[in-house]
């Protein structure tokens, strides 16, 4: 750890006009070694997590292959959702969960810039999203291309409901934040019964940056919390080893050399680096601009 560059944060922050910064905390071996916060954020303030969520989504997705709601990760989604087992496009039954979690289901996308996609707008204005998703186009065959989308993050959202007879927050909450003991509200839920945050107002996604820092602590020792296995080992490994479409993308999860990354909008960052045995936690508001602050963590982890 480069604990000059620590010490130096606030001129670093000062000089790079990094207004939006909330908050920065460094976890090494087990312990907390530096908090610092702004814009009158303290350790108790949440910050909204942006696609940071579509990570803790994969972790609450592999609780549900552990204690059974869903068999494995190679299931075709049309097993849990209707519109694709209606023979609408002949690559709709090739999709499997695993192609969702890699951002390789196929289906069309075209994000817009930064938050301004048409194609969401015109989803939400519909009553079925998942009806809407499985009309659109399909453009590769799936798994066979990565493609950053949130149709697939809303599609396995969908699927965590229907396994489990709820909603993906249901899962989450009991098998993962209660016993991490982290502050949440209940995920928003859209009209047609789906969790799904990465758009809302609502502050109901949002984590402080210490009850974040405890998924990433969770992951850096495989899935153990406090002496309890609470995802397997062997999904931990599996969600942050390459995919076959993107050897820098796990299961929702951004890789790198050093970790693996937990990464939204506006500079949203949970970071784990194993050989440190360190997290790193980085929260920012977000604004159209779009800002990102890795260079952050950088200097942090570069002496």
């Amino acid at each position: 750890m480069n604990i000059e560059f620590l010490n130096n944060l606030d001129e670093y922050i000062a000089i790079h006009r990094y207004r939006l910064v909330n908050a920065v905390i460094v976890y090494q071996n087990d312990k907390l070694i530096f908090e610092r916060y702004y814009n009158n954020f303290n350790a108790n303030s949440r910050n909204n997590l942006k696609s940071v969520w579509k990570s803790i989504l994969a972790l609450t997705l592999g609780i549900c292959v552990d204690r059974g709601y869903i068999r494995d990760i190679d299931e075709p989604i049309s097993n849990y959702l209707v519109p694709f087992n209606l023979n609408i496009h002949p690559y709709h039954k090739l999709i499997t969960i695993r192609h969702l979690l890699t951002m390789s289901s196929g289906i069309y996308w075209n994000g817009g810039v930064h938050y301004h996609c048409p194609m969401m707008e015109q989803m939400r204005r519909s009553q079925d999203w998942i009806t809407y998703i499985a009309d659109v186009q399909m453009a590769n065959v799936p798994g066979t291309k990565f493609i950053y989308k949130e149709w697939d993050v809303i599609l396995l959202s969908a699927i965590i409901g229907k396994a489990c007879h709820g909603l993906a927050w249901d899962i989450c909450y009991d098998y993962l934040y209660k016993d991490l003991k982290i502050t949440s509200g209940k995920w928003p839920i859209t009209k047609c019964g789906v969790n799904y945050t990465i758009l809302a107002n609502e502050k109901d996604s949002d984590l402080s940056a210490h009850d974040l820092a405890k998924i990433g602590l969770l992951m850096l020792h495989g899935g153990k919390w406090k002496g309890e296995q609470l995802i397997s080992q062997e999904y931990i490994k599996a969600a942050t080893s390459p995919s076959k479409t993107n050897p820098e993308y796990g299961y929702l999860f951004w890789l790198s050399n050093r970790g693996f990354h937990g990464r939204g909008f506006g500079g949203q960052e949970l970071n784990v680096y194993p050989d440190e045995n360190a997290v790193i936690v980085v929260q920012a508001t977000a604004t159209p601009s779009g800002k990102s602050y890795g260079d952050i963590c950088e200097n942090i982890l570069n002496q």
